[in-house]
């Protein structure tokens, strides 16, 4: 079958708008719309503002920072002295003795209480304290106890009155906590294998 040129022309012409518009709706699958790329670049835009933002509030966080640890160190500093229980019960016995001697109060026992954790590295030292004194004194001690520059804190308070000698007199009973700094617990190693 002979094709003719009439029909040569014909079938070229068609081919060739047949391959123009498969080229065009190629290139307009492949190449991203305007409306596309303007939302694109409207997010990017958005992005790098909020980033902007962040880069420029860092100044700020940073001066935040360096006051909480200026503050960290100063609560530090109200800490007892000592990551030992038992040289912070010492001294904490030393102190609250100093105090009471200053407010005229007689302590005629002391208890120290086990120590508590209370976070990782922070523990409580307490001490029951038994006392001989009238409400003056006491009262006295107790603010000296409040005031003090170290984290104290008097967490009971029992009062007992006595009739001695046409006087009355009281029989109070403190506890007395302060605050150290403890190290903290160390990871515990992995268990060795049998076969090890």
């Amino acid at each position: 079958m002979k094709i003719s040129t009439r029909e040569k022309q014909f079938l070229i012409v068609g081919g060739t708008l047949a391959a123009l518009v498969l080229a065009y709706y190629l290139t307009s699958l492949l190449i991203p719309s305007r409306e596309g790329l303007a939302a694109t670049v409207e997010s990017k835009k958005q992005y790098l503002l909020r980033q902007k933002e962040l880069i420029n509030l860092e100044a700020a966080y940073q001066e935040r920072v360096a006051a909480y640890e200026q503050r960290l160190a100063q609560n530090r500093n109200r800490l007892l002295p000592g990551d030992n229980a038992s040289i912070a019960a010492a001294s904490l016995q030393k102190l609250l003795q100093e105090l009471a001697d200053q407010s005229g109060v007689e302590i005629t026992s002391k208890t120290m209480q086990p120590e508590q954790k209370i976070q990782d590295n922070l523990s409580k030292i307490s001490v029951q304290l038994m006392m001989n004194c009238t409400i003056d004194p006491l009262v006295q001690f107790l603010v000296a106890v409040e005031n003090y520059d170290k984290f104290l804190r008097v967490e009971e308070l029992y009062v007992q009155q006595l009739r001695l000698r046409n006087r009355d007199e009281i029989r109070p009973q403190v506890k007395v906590a302060g605050y150290i700094m403890t190290a903290p617990a160390a990871p515990k190693p992995a268990e060795k294998a049998a076969g090890n």
